[in-house]
């Protein structure tokens, strides 16, 4: 029986004891989502070889910009519906009675559409960051043909 423990414990110091093989070279694949995400961009990996990693790239590339493109979107929007929300609060201030009425309509009017201008002016960054990625992608995608 101690020789056995021996045998197992000298054969369980030996043993890779690591949950990652590294022995294996570092192969990118890609996802079925992922190629018909290339696919929709126009590359069609399965006839054409390309790099894995450029792809990974330019894939990175489509998402920031799908991402920045909807962040614009959301603040441009919110942007508008907050300066049309001001634009009303100041057109009934006039139709206040008193003078407290229409300082407070027209205060509230006032702060809408500065919020709403602010929003707007947030949103504008993004969607140029958006057409920049845009180009990008193009540049991308362009380059890889030449190549092949």
């Amino acid at each position: 029986m101690k020789k056995f423990l021996v045998i197992f414990f000298i054969f369980f110091l030996n043993s890779n004891l690591s949950g990652q093989d590294y022995s294996a070279s570092g192969i990118h694949q890609l996802s079925y989502r992922d190629s018909l995400n290339l696919l929709s961009l126009g590359l069609d990996i399965n006839k054409t070889e390309y790099n894995n990693l450029k792809l990974r790239q330019l894939l990175l590339i489509d998402k920031r910009r799908k991402i920045n493109n909807v962040i614009g979107s959301i603040f441009r929007v919110v942007g508008f519906i907050n300066g049309g929300l001001g634009v009303i609060f100041l057109s009934t201030a006039s139709a206040q009675n008193s003078g407290i009425g229409q300082g407070i309509a027209a205060l509230f009017g006032a702060s809408f559409i500065s919020v709403g201008v602010i929003g707007y002016g947030i949103s504008v960054p993004f969607k140029t960051a958006a057409k920049r990625r845009i180009l990008e992608r193009e540049l991308m995608i362009q380059k890889l043909r030449e190549k092949n």
